[in-house]
């Protein structure tokens, strides 16, 4: 109910304040009045929008967040959990316990064959990547100084979002989005950063750019299973001159749940389901695939955000 909602834009179409008759919202939203108002008030009865015995809808605190204008906005998310890709393979998980990938059960391709084949449904993870409401690309800005660079790369970038806030913070350094064909064609001219970030597509399975100072692997490990992820950290190796920091931003896993935080634990699950071997993990196992790409961990640095960035260099 939540990813309908946000798909058709209704938090931003029902004013802050004051309310709106269902009606005149569900005309807004091109749909019929009737089951609209059985949807949200199935959700007002969990305090997301307030329905009046007249049918007239309003903003409730926590129907707020679904706004995209609302800080932490929860509107990507709600159309990203739920979306038709990730819905059915949560529905195969099973499939994942005798060591199958559930997304490939139930769409019978991989995920981002299944992104490449959808286009609408990629645009929305991209929008969720660059939204997701843990402040990742602001809280990466602020935690490094990147002021010495000239050129950082951001390999699997998705939309760009981290090199813009990046570079709004600082002036010096270009950027560079290495991603696929699909996404790299997907960055408009205006989101470039007054032309500060260029855009190249290609699989970092095959090779990397070389040239940039800083690389960065943004929430792209976790997407896939250690040898895979061994590839990628080679072919970032041999793109790296002397001197050249990689950086790999993700959630660290805790091994004891009591205290880590459910939410690493369920985005876990989202890799089970989405690509069957794929996995958050710990620093040491962190350790061991940078090893085996012949990289030595630096350090490893706690951020604001739930992400950590763990500072790599050529061993």
């Amino acid at each position: 109910m939540l990813r309908l909602v946000a798909d058709l834009g209704l938090a931003d179409k029902l004013p802050r304040d004051g309310n709106t008759p269902v009606s005149a919202l569900a005309a807004d939203c091109s749909v019929l009045a009737a089951p609209l108002l059985r949807v949200l008030r199935a959700l007002a009865s969990f305090g997301v929008f307030q329905i009046g015995v007249d049918g007239s809808v309003s903003h409730s605190a926590r129907s707020l967040l679904l706004r995209t204008d609302a800080q932490n906005s929860l509107h990507h998310g709600a159309r990203f959990w739920t979306a038709r890709g990730s819905w059915n393979a949560w529905g195969a998980l099973d499939a994942a316990l005798a060591g199958g990938n559930p997304h490939q059960t139930a769409w019978n391709s991989t995920r981002f064959q299944y992104l490449r084949d959808h286009p609408d449904e990629a645009r929305i993870f991209d929008d969720f990547m660059a939204n997701f409401p843990d402040r990742r690309h602001q809280t990466l800005a602020e935690s490094f100084d990147f002021s010495r660079a000239s050129l950082i790369a951001d390999i699997g970038g998705g939309n760009g979002q981290a090199l813009r806030q990046i570079l709004a913070r600082f002036p010096g350094p270009r950027g560079l989005v290495f991603d696929r064909e699909d996404v790299v064609a997907a960055i408009a001219p205006q989101a470039r950063s007054d032309g500060r970030i260029e855009v190249r597509g290609g699989s970092f399975f095959d090779r990397i750019p070389e040239g940039a100072d800083i690389y960065l692997l943004v929430r792209v490990l976790h997407d896939w299973a250690d040898e895979d992820c061994v590839r990628i950290l080679r072919n970032c190796r041999l793109a790296m001159a002397p001197g050249t920091r990689l950086l790999i931003v993700e959630q660290i896993l805790e091994p004891d749940p009591v205290r880590g935080r459910p939410l690493d634990y369920l985005v876990d699950i989202q890799m089970m389901a989405m690509f069957g071997s794929a996995c958050e993990r710990t620093v040491p196992e962190f350790r061991a695939l940078l090893g085996q790409a012949g990289f030595a961990l630096e350090r490893v640095m706690q951020t604001a955000s739930p992400v950590w960035i763990l500072v790599a260099a050529a061993a």
